[in-house]
């Protein structure tokens, strides 16, 4: 009987040849196929495909190629300028793909839209360390991976179709499929490849965090060790054509000119204004003014073709004082630097990054400290 073959994954071609040479140095007979292009896509996507029994010794192979759960970025790796975009097919997806391409574009780095599709094999048994494989799941597994692929390329279809394809040839994008934990993917790829940024789409006020959407992009936001911007639904299209004023939400944190410094990596082709804000609880907040002017004039110093203004509120509320300084400022972005912290903090008080998720319908860009 014929040996049947199994989609692993979807990559562009040059990671798929380096990934068939570890399937086969662990003994694991591997094909590549050719999917079919869409016309104006700037690389070769082909599915990488293995017998159906070598199933359970190929995805730890993957999953250490692709990126292992929890890995950290190397501090010595030199990798490409990247852009990471998970993608689910939905809206709030196609809204965060045109703004990471504009991103792209004008950083001249490269986009990748990412998908995880649900692993049946693995989740079958989910109290497990080991990988079990169970012949009767391939067909879901062949079945998953099928719409995952038709999935994309309608999605790229669309794509090309509204940024027009000669715009969309200047950036160079790819786009990987693969089996497993959307999260525990997302964070995986990141840090091993040390993307620049990863952009993900979000329900802004509409949403709350028990909304599938809005809770993994919650989940990234708290867990990452990179930039993420989250992008409300209601933002405009064109937004990262010319971002115009950043806000950046200060605490004084001891982090805060590390976040700035990536940021203005972020910003350098851009000629936006820098606004700093402070909300004090404090009603003579005569030690956080004097902190703000220190804070105002090392960021003169330090970037002096830059336009920064500082500014101090003061109320009770944090989440609204700075929503009606986004309102009354016009701006485009906010950002803002988050601690990781432990799961009982996370439970009874949430960061002002992840509420802020569910109360502003204007991107926000989460730097770590």
């Amino acid at each position: 009987m014929k040996k049947k073959l199994i989609t692993i994954a979807v990559l562009p071609f040059v990671k798929a040849q380096v990934l068939k040479t570890q399937f086969e140095k662990e003994g694991i007979e591997c094909m590549l196929e050719d999917v079919n292009l869409l016309d104006g896509t700037s690389s070769l996507a082909v599915r990488v495909q293995i017998l159906e029994e070598d199933l359970e010794k190929a995805f730890p192979v993957l999953e250490e190629f692709l990126g292992k759960p929890g890995e950290k970025p190397s501090g010595d790796k030199e990798v490409e300028r990247q852009i990471l975009v998970p993608v689910d097919f939905s809206s709030y997806s196609w809204k965060a793909a045109l703004v990471a391409f504009d991103i792209s574009r004008h950083l001249h780095a490269k986009m990748v839209l990412f998908h995880a599709y649900p692993n049946p094999i693995v989740y079958s048994v989910p109290f497990s360390d080991v990988y079990a494989f169970d012949s009767g799941l391939t067909m879901h597994l062949e079945a998953a991976e099928k719409n995952a692929q038709n999935n994309m390329e309608k999605f790229l279809t669309k794509l090309i179709q509204h940024v027009g394809k000669e715009t969309w040839t200047k950036v160079e994008t790819e786009y990987i499929i693969k089996a497993g934990d959307a999260r525990d993917d997302i964070l995986s790829y990141a840090h091993r490849n040390k993307v620049m940024l990863v952009v993900m789409g979000t329900q802004g006020k509409a949403g709350s965090e028990f909304d599938i959407i809005g809770s993994v992009t919650a989940e990234i936001i708290t867990d990452a060790r990179l930039p993420v911007l989250a992008v409300p639904h209601d933002t405009p299209d064109d937004i990262a054509k010319k971002f115009s004023k950043i806000l950046y939400a200060t605490n004084f944190d001891e982090k805060d000119f590390v976040a700035i410094d990536k940021l203005m990596r972020i910003l350098k082709p851009y000629e936006a204004e820098v606004l700093c804000l402070h909300v004090s609880q404090s009603e003579e907040p005569v030690w956080d003014l004097a902190r703000l002017e220190g804070m105002k004039e090392i960021l003169k110093d330090k970037y002096e073709n830059r336009v920064f203004q500082c500014s101090l509120v003061v109320g009770d509320d944090i989440l609204e004082e700075i929503d009606k300084f986004i309102t009354a400022n016009h701006i485009d972005v906010l950002a803002l630097t988050t601690r990781k912290r432990n799961v009982l903090a996370r439970i009874f008080n949430p960061s002002i990054a992840r509420k802020m998720l569910f109360h502003t319908n204007i991107p926000m860009l989460v730097f770590h400290a």
